[in-house]
């Protein structure tokens, strides 16, 4: 597992749109073109692992990268390839690097999937918070996705996490909280 994360070949957007499809409801991604929009956005980037040839994707990270936090996304890796330890490999590289407090959204624990993601995020260092909120529905749906927020390396305070929320619906989101 010597593959290292770097930011996507914008020739390979597909294959990660392809892997954004297969991995989240439709509610919690933007139609493809807005989602290839955002490559413009200087504070957002998808950090990709590869398979060795370098050519087939393996899993991704997509990152808004704010003035006192990092927000992931998104983080997929191939559904063949789950269970292998290629996320945790993924995760653990990222956070090795990042710079600033990291977040990330996660379903509220009512699944038994939203379960082991969390202590997934948890075995990595994450802190589940009681913080949380209805994602905007990204594609109209119709969908409303409950959230509650995980950090790293430690836990938000009410005021960090309301300052931090604001960011992520305006810049993110494009919407007021």
């Amino acid at each position: 597992m010597n593959q290292r994360l770097k930011p996507l070949n914008h020739g390979d957007f597909d294959l990660f749109y392809d892997l954004m499809r297969e991995s989240f409801p439709q509610a919690e991604f933007r139609s493809r073109d807005k989602e290839l929009d955002l490559l413009n956005q200087m504070n957002f980037t998808i950090l990709s692992r590869y398979d060795q040839s370098g050519k087939a994707l393996e899993g991704f990270i997509a990152e808004w990268s704010f003035h006192d936090f990092l927000f992931i996304e998104h983080f997929a890796v191939q559904s063949s390839l789950r269970g292998h330890g290629i996320g945790s490999h993924m995760l653990s590289e990222y956070l090795e690097h990042a710079n600033k407090p990291v977040l990330i959204e996660v379903e509220t624990p009512t699944t038994d999937l939203a379960k082991r993601r969390i202590h997934f995020y948890e075995r990595l260092g994450f802190t589940l918070s009681e913080f949380g909120y209805i994602q905007p529905d990204l594609q109209q749906t119709g969908e409303h996705v409950h959230l509650l927020m995980m950090q790293y390396p430690t836990p938000l305070t009410e005021q960090e996490f309301l300052a931090c929320n604001e960011e992520i619906f305006r810049s993110v989101y494009e919407t007021a909280v």
